[in-house]
C-alpha cells in the first residue's frame, strides 16, 4: 500500500476537489504556544511544527496595535501570546514553500470584541513584498487547484476579503451561518461543557452530519475543544486536575474516528494539544482524519 506524509498529504488529492469536500484537522487558538501555562495556552508546539505534523486549519486571534513593523499580535482573549502575526505568516510561508502542494485554511478573528480597525492593519501585511499572493482572497469556496500553495482566508472580522463569516457565528453553540455568497457553514463550538459526554455527542453529531451526505456543498467545522472554569485546556483534551474528565476528549475521539471508513467526509475537525505533551507524541487523531481522504497509510 503506498504511502503520504503529514507535511505533503493534500499533493495526491485531484485538483478538482473543493475544500468542502476534504477531511481536515486543525487547531484551537493555534498561536498560544508561547502564552503562559493555563486556561489560555491551547497548543504545545509552533505553527510550523503544527503544518508539518498534518495540521491544515489554523485558528488566529489577533489584537491591534500601532507598531509601524507588527500591527497585529496574537492574543487569547486578553492574553498576550507572545507572537506576531508577522511571525505566524513566516511559518506559513516557509511550509508552503517546502510543500507547495499544500494549502492552508486560516481562521481569522479579533481576539475581544473591543478589537477595531483588523483589516486595516491586516491589509499592511497583504502589501509586504515578503506576503505578496501568500492569501487565496476570493469570496467562494476554492478547488485545491486554485488554492494550492495559499492561505485560505476565513475572515471572522468586519471587512471584504476572504469567505466572510463575520456575521452569524454564534457563541457556544452548534449552528449553521450562510454567507453573502449562500455559502453553507455548519460549526460545532459548545467550548463552555464541563460535562465532556455532552461535548462528545455534539461533536459526534456534527461529524456524523458532515458523513452522512459528503455532496450537500456545505463546509462543516467541528471544534473538539473546551474552555471552561474548573480545568485546562489540556485536562479536557488529555486528563489530569482535581476530579475525573471522562471522557477524556483527544482520546475520546480516537475511536469514533476509526470506526469511519476511509473517504468518509469528516469537514474540519479541530483539537487543542492535537499532539499531547513534549516527549510524549501521540498524532492518531491527525492522521486518522487525515486518512479519511486516502485509499493509503501514512508514513
Amino acid at each position: 500500500m503506498a504511502s503520504v506524509s503529514t507535511k505533503n498529504w493534500m499533493s495526491t488529492l485531484s485538483d478538482d476537489l473543493t475544500l468542502d469536500k476534504i477531511s481536515i484537522p486543525g487547531t484551537h487558538d493555534s498561536g498560544t504556544q508561547k502564552a503562559p501555562p493555563g486556561a489560555a495556552r491551547t497548543q504545545n508546539f509552533n505553527i510550523y511544527t503544527q503544518l508539518n505534523d498534518g495540521i491544515r486549519f489554523l485558528d488566529i486571534r489577533v489584537k491591534t496595535n500601532n507598531s509601524e513593523e507588527e500591527p497585529l499580535r496574537i492574543y487569547h482573549g486578553d492574553v498576550t501570546c507572545n507572537l506576531s502575526f508577522g511571525a505566524v505568516l513566516n511559518e506559513c510561508k516557509s511550509f508552503l514553500l517546502e510543500n507547495t502542494d499544500e494549502t492552508i485554511v486560516m481562521l481569522m478573528n479579533a481576539a475581544t470584541s473591543r478589537v477595531k480597525n483588523v483589516q486595516e492593519k491586516f491589509d499592511f501585511y497583504l502589501q509586504k513584498e515578503a506576503f505578496k499572493n501568500l492569501f487565496y482572497l476570493k469570496t467562494k469556496i476554492p478547488t485545491l487547484q486554485e488554492s494550492r500553495g495559499k492561505i485560505i482566508l476565513l475572515r471572522r472580522f468586519d471587512g471584504d476579503l476572504g469567505i466572510d463569516l463575520s456575521n452569524g457565528w454564534q457563541d457556544n453553540a452548534t449552528f449553521t451561518l450562510i454567507t453573502p455568497e449562500c455559502q453553507k457553514f455548519r460549526i460545532e463550538d459548545q467550548y463552555n461543557e464541563h460535562n465532556t459526554h455532552k461535548k462528545m455527542s455534539a461533536v459526534q453529531s456534527l461529524i456524523d452530519s458532515a458523513v452522512m451526505d459528503p455532496d450537500d456543498g456545505d463546509m462543516y467545522i467541528t471544534y473538539n475543544s473546551i474552555a471552561f472554569a474548573s480545568h485546562t485546556p489540556y485536562q479536557y483534551a488529555w486528563g489530569g486536575g482535581v476530579g475525573k474528565v471522562d471522557p477524556k476528549m483527544n482520546p475520546g475521539l480516537t475511536s469514533y474516528l476509526r470506526d469511519k471508513q476511509k473517504g468518509s467526509r469528516l469537514g474540519i475537525v479541530v483539537f487543542d494539544f492535537y499532539n499531547n505533551e513534549v516527549g510524549k507524541i501521540d498524532n492518531k487523531n491527525i492522521e486518522l482524519i487525515i486518512n479519511k481522504n486516502h485509499d493509503v497509510c501514512l508514513s
